[in-house]
């Protein structure tokens, strides 16, 4: 069903002022600072509506006449999914500010759908509907909005079918509070999630999963107060994820072996994953909790690099080496985990729990600062050549952990958002290029 943009009649000046400054105020003080384990900021979201049942419209912000030529919503068609179905490969659908209530299913190649503002374009699921963008066609870009309260996916690519979905790009994109995941990409090839904040999902943030020669890149991305930050599952070959942020998760990031093939060739580069194993975050899989409070957590796969990164005060460890949640797939093989800072952790900053004893000579743990490789005679194990001794056999384990609804938890503050919006020509999503990883550094924040 679709349905219109809410467009109340306004509130008296008095009431509409206090009621939004209160919105405002406390989402501000619920994500001004990095949490702690033990923070309460399991509370009620502001959804639109007040206590006393009335409806409040969302900041509105004067815009000029849009100076590029588009579809605009609502000004030319009611909804986003009206616009989308009369659009042609090649056009721009431009949102205005507003809430809007709807599913959209984007079956139209290569056209854009960008809000003109990021922070107040809403597309809404009111925690009835099931997934807020599904993506199902080639070269869709989505820019400078953002997907909120739904009950499984913010936004979804792909359906998982043997054909992927080929181009994709979030620019831009704030998703908070599902049921599920922020972003998840299944089984896409060439996508592109930029300058994103991902909060509040009992999924991860960031989702890619089953893909062949993926062209992936994650970049300059938060996750945050979700079940997993990033979570890459049965990736074969090229994915990136460089220059962004976890923190404030159960598990910070996630790369395991997916159920049909395994996760070769990851690379996590100058990323900062901080202070994960955090209560107050909701999840709709409690098995995950066995990584909960690792900062970053391979589970199998095979070659993946491990650089570059500043990993710290995660609640339990800041790399953990291991088989997969289920226990499908072996230990890991060859993987690189050098020139990282990692300290901060109370069961080693680096753990590899392998079940065999046997190590692949290209096993390689070195150059990270102080951390603290464990248990005992692990550091031997994983010393980067052929002389590597059999690591000890070693169980890591977790059982789960407290959680709340994925309603509860703050939401994003205003972020800034796309430059130009009403200006930029449309651009469908395009091919990835490999970024350069051959000199990267350890951020400093």
């Amino acid at each position: 069903m679709i349905r219109r943009p809410i467009l109340g009649a306004p509130l008296p000046r008095a009431s509409t002022s206090r009621l939004l400054w209160w919105a405002l105020a406390t989402a501000l003080l619920l994500t001004a600072c990095a949490a702690k384990e033990g923070d309460d900021i399991g509370s009620a979201i502001f959804n639109g509506t007040t206590p006393e049942g009335l409806t409040v419209e969302p900041p509105r912000t004067t815009l000029p006449q849009p100076q590029i030529s588009a579809i605009r919503v609502p000004v030319n068609q009611p909804t986003i999914q009206a616009a989308v179905d009369i659009a042609q490969p090649g056009d721009l659908i431009l949102i205005e500010p507003g809430t809007y209530l709807e599913e959209v299913v984007i079956s139209v190649p290569d056209i854009v759908i960008r809000g003109r503002d990021r922070n107040t374009v809403f597309i809404d699921g009111n925690h009835a509907f099931t997934t807020g963008v599904q993506v199902l066609a080639d070269g869709v870009a989505i820019e400078n909005l953002t997907v909120r309260n739904y009950l499984g996916d913010a936004v979804t690519v792909g359906t998982g079918d043997v054909v992927p979905v080929n181009r994709f790009r979030a620019l831009h994109v704030t998703t908070s509070n599902t049921g599920d995941n922020g972003i998840a990409l299944r089984n896409v090839t060439n996508a592109e999630v930029q300058q994103g904040w991902q909060s509040g999902h009992a999924g991860a943030g960031v989702l890619v999963d089953g893909c062949v020669d993926c062209n992936t890149f994650i970049t300059r991305t938060l996750a945050e107060f979700s079940n997993v930050g990033m979570r890459i599952v049965g990736a074969n070959r090229n994915v990136w994820m460089i220059s962004a942020t976890s923190r404030n998760n159960r598990v910070g990031v996630l790369v395991e072996d997916g159920p049909s093939q395994p996760s070769t060739g990851v690379v996590l580069g100058a990323n900062v994953i901080l202070n994960n194993g955090f209560g107050s975050t909701p999840t709709n899989d409690p098995t995950l909790d066995r990584g909960f409070g690792v900062g970053i957590q391979l589970g199998g796969t095979v070659s993946t690099e491990i650089t570059a990164n500043r990993v710290l005060d995660n609640l339990r460890t800041g790399v953990l080496l291991a088989p997969n949640n289920v226990g499908s797939s072996g230990d890991p093989i060859a993987p690189n985990v050098s020139a990282n800072l990692i300290e901060g952790h109370p069961e080693s900053d680096i753990v590899l729990a392998f079940g065999d004893a046997i190590v692949d000579p290209s096993t390689c743990v070195t150059n990270n600062g102080v951390a603290t490789i464990g248990p005992p005679g692990a550091a031997e194990a994983a010393a980067c050549g052929d002389a590597n001794v059999a690591p000890p056999t070693f169980s890591w384990t977790g059982d789960p952990r407290e959680s709340i609804p994925y309603a509860n938890g703050p939401v994003p503050p205003g972020i800034d958002g796309m430059e130009n919006a009403d200006s930029v020509p449309p651009t469908p999503a395009g091919l990835i290029q490999p970024p350069d990883t051959s000199a990267l550094v350890v951020p400093e924040s």
